[in-house]
Parts: C-alpha cells; structure tokens; sequence
C-alpha cells in the first residue's frame, strides 16, 4: 500500500505524537532546549523574536499540561521551531541579511494558519495573569 499523506495530515500526527509524549517528555524539551539555545545565539538577527517567543511560551504552557493545543496547531509550531533551528533550510542562516527571510516566511504563514488557536492561547495567557492579579490583591489585603 503506497498512501501519500497531505502536509495537514502529517502535522496533525506531529502534533498527536506530542500530545501523547505528554508532559515533559524529553522530545518536546529538547525541542525548547534547542530554540533557546539557539535564540541565546541568534537572537539580535531575528526580527519576528516575539512570535517566536510566543510559540515557546504556548509550547511550555501545553507541555506542562496548563493549556492544550489542538493536534494541527501545535504540529505547526513544532515544525516552526524546527525549521527555526535547522541550519540548512531554504536559505542557510548564515548568509547575512537573508538568512533568516524564509524563517520568518514560514512563522507569518504558520501564525495565519493558527491564528484561532493563538487568539485563544492569548486569552487565556490574559485570564491566568489576571487570576494571579486578584489573588495577590486579595492576599494583600488580608495582610493589611
């Protein structure tokens, strides 16, 4: 049997595979590892680093089990960060000035395709700050 997958279909069971490694598993860590290493290193050539640090920031939360990622979503996300990483993709990082133009090709395409998702990621970021503001209220108050 000689089945082609469609690329939805192959990020969807990228993304099952990491909701079934689940918390902490060592693929999803060494994923994040690796980007912020490569961020430590890179991060002044990068000008979409706020996307890319909202993906972390959304990866981390599902890891953890925090906040869940529907399967296609995060198939994209990971793959975003893995191409992020590759040093051999579309055109090699290294070259100055466009280095990193396909990068932030495939970060804006990926965003478009999941911009439910991060609206929702968003919002939700938005009510755990905002629960961590009463409690902290309350507490003053009660050490008033």
């Amino acid at each position: 049997m000689n089945k082609k997958f469609t690329e939805t279909q192959i990020l969807k069971f990228i993304g099952k595979l990491a909701n079934k490694w689940g918390t902490g598993h060592d693929s999803i860590t060494k994923i994040l590892e690796k980007v912020e290493s490569f961020l430590e290193e890179k991060s002044e050539k990068i000008d979409f680093l706020d996307k890319v640090r909202l993906f972390i920031s959304m990866l981390k939360d599902h890891s953890r089990q925090e906040y869940q990622i529907e399967d296609g979503a995060l198939g994209m996300i990971i793959a975003s960060l893995a191409y992020l990483i590759l040093p051999t993709d579309l055109i090699p990082d290294m070259i100055p000035v466009a280095g990193f133009t396909d990068d932030a090709a495939a970060f804006m395409l990926v965003m478009k395709q999941i911009a439910d998702e991060i609206e929702r990621y968003q919002t939700w970021k938005r009510d755990q700050e905002d629960y961590v503001d009463i409690i902290e209220l309350s507490v003053d108050k009660k050490n008033s």
